[in-house]
């Protein structure tokens, strides 16, 4: 993972540990990372308007999970 995804997810849990919803958590993570590691998340498909999860976010998830001992909540 990306030193600078594990630096914000970081500072998040500094003032937010509570989230355990991945919508709050993506929201919160892209105000605190630069564009060019922004565009490696995941988009909403255009059609359906259902979120899509790629093996990055999967893995921040898991990292957040780790780091809170919450489990994250991924609706689709």
């Amino acid at each position: 993972m990306d030193p600078r995804i594990e630096e914000a997810l970081q500072f998040i849990n500094t003032y937010a540990p509570e989230i355990y919803e991945w919508k709050i958590l993506k929201k919160e993570l892209m105000k605190h990372l630069h564009p060019q590691v922004r565009k490696l998340f995941s988009t909403r498909d255009p059609v359906t308007k259902r979120q899509n999860f790629n093996d990055l976010e999967k893995c921040v998830a898991a990292r957040w999970e780790i780091i809170t001992g919450k489990e994250i909540l991924r609706q689709v």
